[in-house]
């Protein structure tokens, strides 16, 4: 029974995966214009991620194909004479594709979240001609730079458009700190940034004495616009279980709404017994073998 899942199952991933990765590639090429070496080492690091979202197709092709080719042999009808009920065959079969859940578990959390750093990465810098974007949402504020600057966020609603917690670093050539602006709260408007209640401070270039004036409320234009900030709503999905969970009580001890990283969060979890629903809704239509007779 084992041997003719393996089969099925590996004979079903290797097609879909096949068919999965050479569409995408050529998509990847022909959307972003890049050269096939580029899409093909982008397409290389969702390699694991796409063997987990195709494994629950494959089980059920497992399932499948193992149990109808051994109906079609009859060898089913011998199992079942000789005192071995479906329930004993479907446990084999369900330990098996459990198996896989732990893996494809482990996969999630381990291996794909460095692996889709290192895809945002390559997007960034190769595809996109960004290599001075950099974000990091594992600490605590988030940190984006871009060029000469350093953003510093508490928190960010990218429904709103709106930043809490707002530190603005800029620095010169020589990565000399020349101004640092600090808002309580930053909100994109017609194309500019609105901050309110926050300091200037400037840093005199020789002395390097600080002056620092308050402010009510400035207006500021910016070549970060909130569909750069978002950019750290695609680094959610890179982060680890435990990371996630961290990142979501942050963002709901600041008043933010969290449903679409709780989504990302639980369908880490349920993704990964998927594989063990489609085995199950498998093993019943498998099974059945009508044997044809006819009086002569």
């Amino acid at each position: 029974i084992a041997r003719e899942f393996w089969k099925g199952l590996l004979g079903a991933l290797a097609t879909f995966l096949v068919l999965y990765l050479g569409g995408d590639t050529l998509r990847q090429g022909l959307r972003e214009e890049i050269p096939a070496a580029y899409a093909m080492q982008y397409t290389f690091y969702q390699l694991p991620e796409v063997l987990v979202l195709l494994l629950p197709a494959a089980c059920l092709m497992g399932v499948l194909i193992s149990l109808s080719g051994l109906a079609r042999r009859n060898e089913l009808t011998a199992m079942f004479a000789s005192g071995i009920s479906l329930g004993r065959i479907a446990f084999v079969l369900m330990s098996l594709v459990f198996m896989l859940c732990c893996v494809s578990f482990v996969v999630t959390d381990r291996i794909v979240p460095p692996l889709a750093k290192m895809r945002a990465h390559f997007y960034r810098t190769v595809i996109k001609k960004k290599p001075d974007l950099q974000t990091a949402i594992n600490q605590n504020p988030l940190w984006y730079r871009s060029r000469n600057l350093i953003y510093n966020l508490r928190s960010f609603e990218p429904k709103k458009n709106e930043i809490s917690g707002l530190s603005i670093y800029t620095f010169n050539d020589n990565f000399d700190l020349i101004q640092q602006i600090e808002a309580t709260k930053a909100i994109y408007s017609e194309g500019k940034w609105i901050l309110n209640d926050g300091l200037l401070t400037l840093f005199e270039e020789g002395t390097g004495y600080p002056i620092t004036k308050h402010f009510d409320r400035q207006t500021m234009t910016l070549n970060e616009t909130p569909a750069d900030f978002k950019e750290i709503e695609k680094e959610v999905e890179t982060l680890r279980l435990k990371n996630l969970w961290r990142y979501i009580q942050r963002n709901k001890s600041a008043g933010i709404d969290t449903h679409s990283y709780e989504v990302v969060f639980w369908s880490k979890i349920s993704m990964a017994l998927v594989p063990l629903i489609m085995a199950l809704l498998g093993i019943p239509f498998a099974s059945k073998h009508q044997r044809h007779s006819s009086i002569a």
